[in-house]
């Protein structure tokens, strides 16, 4: 560089003119240039450095996005199920489905109840007569006002389907006339409704065209219903589906755990593992002889060597082996290390799987794959159980006591005024249309009053129409057998069963036996005692509730006679059934015990409450006649960590007060807690001490730990580092802005300097020029 500078120089000096800026130039970039190639130097290593800790970052993100998934245990706890004739049957189970083997019979589908009006009309624009159209589903009543507005069959079409009745309406077009269709929203018997109060209905009546029925399956032998094709609950963590009818065949649902996506997902886990170590042999290599130019300027190897000697790199190397090194000790039994399970490491720092062993472990303890990879606890409390903590949560054993179990808000009425009278109430009917029919040979023998008949109903042997028509058929054979009306026998569509009421006045009633009433809910040779009734006929029932954190609403009761279980059953049904109380999924359970009703919040904790106000007059034969509200309590207690204990009652649930969901930010004394983030439920039990709570990191959630760490903002390696580069980057372009100035600076100096010397020097020539001139003439 001085040479070159010097050969410059030289070269202009020599003459008389020279390009003064050039020079100037030169020697302003002389006097920077050496702090300028520290510089460059600098600031291309510290960005280098940055890019391939970015480059890192990524990767390390995207291991630690796969690690996360590893860390629930739903993903080693999953179960496969499989059906011998899937038209017929299908099954899906959850993580806490138990594994079994189960024979399945689909004896029948659920259905919708459908009615057409037999009245048919020249056009969707015929009139109707204007009145009240009442509807009734399943014992909920609902009156819809027909009048100018809507006394056409598409005007009480759109009203109907506009509101929320509990059906749908259609006006079909059969052939150029019209006719009215009516259908339940629900599937199911509980969806059976009936319609009244328009002449043109009533008058011609209704057909109907579907029956609402219950779908149902025989499992293991016993029968079970349901009003939707789909059976929740029937096995726990297991949802059955009915696809098509096949009586008497047996399908067997068998549900396993998922053995093979456990040991997929190992093997998933090691090619990852081991793709993230490929990554940083390359980053930290030193020899890239191997490679082309080419090759190294390619995104595989944008990378390679940046890091090598990189003291970082190094360190997460070493940091990760060692997250996944040695046993946990939390993990009770012999599988709680990845030696166990087939995993090791070879000296290059590569993964390797003995899939001999991984099968192994994985056929004789499955489940054990949750604890050794995932983040989970246990409870030596069979009614306790550990939902999950976070990454705050320490592992460890935690002592737990009680002082308060949660309870549910529940009030109750006084004793319901039940009369003498009774009602026999058949099982509920599962199959709509074969109710409808009464077998030959049938009969009915039965006391009402002291006074038993034996009723020959062979004469009304038939398919009828309706089981309101069966009813109107029995009811004339009592009256018949006891010289007058002295029981009531009517359908109950709320309740899905034919019942037989005393009239007033008439005392008990039971069935001793029945034959050929199966299909109307009276078992062979069995004997129905009736209970007594409440009578609710004399005004209008109802009241206001409130139920959690719903808003008060008005629930209306049909007036008419109950057995105590049937009113308890109707006012569940009607209360849950209301959109104000069900919006936020609130819902109740009414029962009767000790000849009173109980209305109880399916909510546990302090907020579950009730309040019941402004209750009906006609109200008062059930026990209810003033206002009445109670509040639940959540579970209370402590639990005792090796810095104290900590009370969990301010950390209850508030959707389940059952459930403790400690704060990540909780502490004993001031100390963090150990269990912050721990979540727990108490299912019941008694009061003081519950045994302990373990809490387990597996080697995902470790891992998930370990790389979460290096990006944290004030102690992460990564972020630390990085942020240093970025300042010194940063102070780079400062000290690069600085030598520019600098440079500006001293090219304006010489320039100004250079400027001088010419002048002098162009001076000096004229004068020499003037003194060679001179000198001439004298000698000429």
């Amino acid at each position: 560089m001085a040479n070159e500078i010097g050969s410059t120089l030289l070269n202009s000096l020599t003459n008389s003119t020279f390009d003064i800026g050039n020079m100037a130039k030169v020697l302003a970039e002389a006097d920077v240039a050496t702090q300028r190639g520290i510089v460059e130097k600098g600031n291309t290593k510290a960005t280098t450095e940055l890019s391939a800790l970015k480059y890192l970052e990524v990767n390390l993100n995207a291991f630690n996005s796969y690690v996360t998934d590893l860390s629930s245990p739903d993903i080693f706890l999953e179960k496969q199920v499989s059906s011998t004739d899937e038209t017929a049957v299908t099954a899906t189970a959850s993580t806490t489905a138990v594994a079994g083997s189960f024979s399945v019979i689909a004896e029948q589908l659920a259905q919708s109840h459908t009615q057409v009006a037999n009245q048919s009309f020249s056009s969707q624009y015929d009139s109707l007569t204007n009145g009240t159209f009442t509807i009734n589903v399943g014992g909920q009543v609902h009156n819809i006002t027909v009048d100018a507005t809507n006394n056409t069959l598409e005007g009480l079409q759109k009203t109907i389907n506009n509101g929320d009745y509990g059906i749908t309406a259609s006006v079909i077009n059969n052939g150029g006339s019209y006719q009215m269709m009516f259908s339940s929203k629900n599937s199911g018997a509980s969806g059976e409704f009936s319609v009244s109060g328009i002449t043109e209905f009533d008058t011609l009546g209704l057909t109907t065209t579907v029956e609402a029925q219950d779908a149902i399956m025989n499992m293991n032998g016993v029968s079970i219903t349901s009003s939707t094709n789909t059976f929740e609950g029937v096995i726990d963590g297991v949802s059955i589906n009915l696809n098509s009818a096949k009586p008497g065949q047996v399908n067997t649902i068998n549900i396993s755990q998922d053995a093979t996506k456990v040991t997929d997902t190992i093997k998933s886990f090691v090619d990852v593992y081991n793709q993230l170590e490929t990554i940083f042999d390359e980053m930290g290599a030193y020899d890239a002889s191997k490679y082309t130019e080419e090759e190294l300027q390619s995104d595989q190897y944008l990378y390679y060597g940046d890091l090598a000697g990189n003291n970082i790199l190094r360190q997460i190397r070493s940091e990760l082996k060692n997250t996944l090194s040695g046993a946990i000790n939390e993990i009770s039994g012999n599988i709680n290390s990845l030696g166990v399970v087939g995993i090791s490491f070879a000296l290059d720092g590569q993964m390797q799987l003995d899939e001999t062993k991984l099968n192994d472990v994985a056929a004789s303890d499955v489940s054990a794959f949750a604890a050794l990879f995932a983040t989970g606890g246990s409870s030596t409390d069979t009614l306790v159980n550990v939902l999950g903590g976070s990454d705050k949560t320490q592992t460890g054993t935690y002592a737990l006591d009680i002082t308060q179990l949660a309870t549910r808000a529940q009030t109750a009425g006084n004793a319901a005024t039940v009369s003498t009278d009774e009602q026999v109430s058949g099982d509920k009917i599962t199959n709509s249309a074969n109710a409808s029919i009464i077998d030959v040979g049938a009969s009915l023998d039965i006391t009402i009053g002291g006074v038993n008949q034996n009723i020959d109903l062979s004469a009304l042997a038939q398919n009828y129409n309706s089981k309101d028509e069966v009813a109107t058929a029995l009811q004339g054979a009592l009256d018949t057998a006891f010289g007058g009306s002295v029981a009531t026998v009517s359908y109950d569509v709320a309740q899905s069963r034919f019942e037989i009421a005393a009239n007033s006045g008439q005392g008990a009633v039971t069935v001793n036996s029945a034959t050929g009433l199966v299909n109307q809910g009276f078992q062979q040779a069995t004997a129905y005692a009736g209970e007594g009734l409440v009578d609710l006929t004399a005004a209008p029932v109802s009241f206001d509730i409130k139920v959690d954190d719903s808003i008060s609403t008005t629930i209306n009761i049909a007036q008419q006679r109950y057995t105590l279980n049937e009113l308890a059953s109707v006012m569940a049904s009607n209360i849950n059934a209301n959109t104000d109380v069900s919006t936020n999924g609130n819902s109740v359970t009414v029962s009767a015990t000790g000849g009173a009703l109980s209305i109880a919040s399916n909510r546990f904790g302090g907020y579950s409450s009730i309040d019941i106000t402004n209750v009906s007059a006609g109200f008062a034969n059930a026990g209810f006649a003033a206002n009445l509200t109670a509040t639940g309590q959540s579970v209370d207690g402590t639990l005792t960590t090796a810095s104290g204990t900590i009370n969990i009652g301010a950390y209850a649930d508030s959707t389940d007060g059952r459930r403790i969901n400690i704060s990540d930010f909780a502490v004993i004394g001031t100390n963090d807690a150990e269990v912050r983030g721990l979540s727990f439920e108490v299912l019941g039990g008694a009061i003081g001490a519950r045994g302990n709570l373990s809490f387990s990191k597996g080697f995902a959630s470790r891992l998930e730990e370990t790389v979460n760490n290096y990006f944290d903002t004030d102690t992460g390696l990564i972020a630390r580092r990085t942020d240093a580069l970025d300042t010194k980057i940063e102070n780079y372009k400062e000290r690069n802005t600085a030598l520019d100035e600098r440079y500006d600076k001293l090219e304006a100096k010489y320039r100004l300097q250079f400027s001088m010397l010419q002048s002098i020097m162009s001076n000096a020539e004229a004068t020499r020029s003037q003194l060679t001139a001179q000198f001439s003439n004298n000698n000429n």
